[in-house]
């Protein structure tokens, strides 16, 4: 099993990595190393998630099989077989009883060269706080496909023997000291998109997680934060990759707001009532929320330009005046989406990520079962905060509105995280009527964010009073759900 996490890194600062004091006295290795990885022209290989590799370091090559596991938080986790082989041809006899053969086998005859990787590594082993081992590798280089070229800069961090922990404490002293930030791309994966031309994966949205066997609820913690970090890393990278302009998809940027909330819910009130990684998790929720709220300021104009905006921007008959704004708006949503970005890929981001990467690596204690009691007890007390304020809503002010929202989220997510656990039906009329109430709890928000921007937009042009007047007036026009729901069904948890 290859156990690996992987960080990506300007070339810029590789001088600064590469002379750091932590390496001590530890003797570097160097390689020039050329691979070639293969697939079929369906690329059934990357859909059976395997890799396949041969390598020449100079002086020997090497053939690789890769697959199986999978990615969080940056740590790849794999079974892996390497063997030596004659030159730059595939052998199939190593290969034989071992779990790759199978799917590799009746392929043999339609796998080609699909990319290359050409790197300068540079090799280190250094022992943990623990006792561990782990190996170093600095990579430089770039990956080459037909005629398509990116640059490759990163390191990995492999454990060769002792505890996972070893690594993430490493890592988490390297993101102190360099800017790294964790990849969860493999260099087969980031090939065989290049190879392709394909773009990045469409944005995806939350998976309903499988809810552990058994009455445990520290596991449907663990699953819970599993899967809302699983649901970051699937939109990542096409955010960060997201252009300025024309062919911007805003989705990306929604669904990652989408899975930082639900990260803040499964380590918060899930986690609690759990009594799962409390104190490791602790000081996650500060940087959630923070990262949340940068996430929220850029998604907050995106909703602006696409649903609000187009409306207002008919009414206006001054066509430069229109133009104007356009261009002020555009601007905002840039900057806003920039920072963002900034966000994403900042210390104290990849410090959260790679804590939860570290929790979820810890085995959990065998202590008797955690029962579902404590959380029961918070979807009481939501539940009556949700009916309370029921009959009243019109009364309520923006911000009461705003707060009954998020009790709505939570709700939401924390149903979505157990609802194995209950009677499919039940679970499907909260879940149905919470999406409900989002939605109009939501549009209330969005014409409150709208009215402050507005004011921004207005703040740089000619006459602001008049021109925030008559666009706060256009804005009163547009239609809004009413305040009204459907009556609350009764709570699944306590049939």
């Amino acid at each position: 099993m290859e156990i690996e996490l992987k960080l990506r890194l300007p070339p810029a600062a590789l001088a600064a990595l590469r002379a750091d004091p932590l390496w001590g006295a530890t003797r570097a290795t160097h390689q020039q190393l050329d691979n070639i990885y293969f697939d079929t022209p369906q690329r059934a290989l990357a859909q059976a998630r395997i890799g396949l590799r041969l390598r020449s370091d100079g002086k020997r090559w090497l053939q690789t099989a890769k697959g199986g596991g999978g990615s969080r938080a940056g740590l790849h986790q794999r079974e892996e077989i390497e063997f030596p082989v004659g030159g730059p041809a595939l052998e199939w006899a190593p290969l034989r009883g071992t779990a790759f053969g199978p799917v590799l086998e009746p392929l043999k005859d339609q796998l080609q060269p699909e990319f290359r990787t050409r790197f300068k590594r540079e090799l280190r082993h250094i022992t943990g706080a623990a006792g561990g081992v782990i190996e170093v590798a600095i990579d430089e280089g770039e990956i080459l496909a037909g005629g398509r070229s990116e640059p490759l800069c990163e390191v990995e961090l492999e454990l060769k023997s002792g505890t996972v922990d070893d690594v993430f404490a490493l890592a988490l002293l390297l993101v102190e000291r360099h800017p790294l930030v964790l990849d969860n791309r493999s260099k087969a994966e980031r090939g065989g998109r290049l190879a392709q031309g394909t773009a990045l994966p469409p944005p995806a949205k939350a998976a309903t997680p499988d809810v552990p066997q058994g009455d445990d609820a520290r596991a449907a913690a663990r699953t819970a934060v599993e899967a809302a970090l699983a649901h970051w890393q699937a939109n990542e990278a096409g955010f960060l990759a997201q252009p300025q302009g024309d062919h911007y998809d805003s989705e990306y940027l929604h669904q990652l707001r989408v899975a930082v909330r639900r990260l803040r819910v499964a380590c918060g009130p899930l986690a609690r009532a759990a009594q799962w990684q409390q104190e490791a998790l602790a000081p996650v929720q500060d940087s959630l929320r923070a990262l949340g709220q940068r996430l929220g300021a850029a998604r907050d104009w995106d909703v602006f330009i696409e649903e609000t905006w187009p409306t207002l921007a008919d009414g206006l008959n001054d066509a430069a005046l229109r133009q104007k704004l356009q261009e002020a708006a555009g601007l905002q949503q840039a900057t806003a989406r920039l920072q963002a970005q900034a966000a994403i890929e900042e210390r104290d981001t990849q410090r959260l990520l790679l804590q939860l990467g570290r929790c979820l690596a810890q085995p959990d204690e065998a202590d008797p079962p955690v029962p579902y009691d404590a959380l029961t007890a918070q979807l009481d007390k939501l539940e009556h905060q949700l009916r309370q304020a029921l009959p009243r809503l019109e009364h309520l002010s923006p911000t009461r509105l705003h707060r009954l929202r998020i009790k709505a989220k939570k709700l939401r997510y924390l149903t979505e995280f157990i609802a194995g656990r209950y009677d499919t039906q039940a679970t499907e009329d909260w879940l149905d009527w919470l999406k409900k109430a989002q939605t109009v709890f939501g549009v209330h928000n969005d014409r409150v964010t709208a009215r402050a921007h507005i004011e921004t937009l207005c703040a740089g042009m000619d006459q602001p009073g008049k021109l925030q007047h008559g666009l706060q007036a256009a804005l009163r026009e547009q239609e809004q759900p009413e305040l009204s729901l459907p009556h609350l069904p009764e709570p699944y948890w306590q049939a």
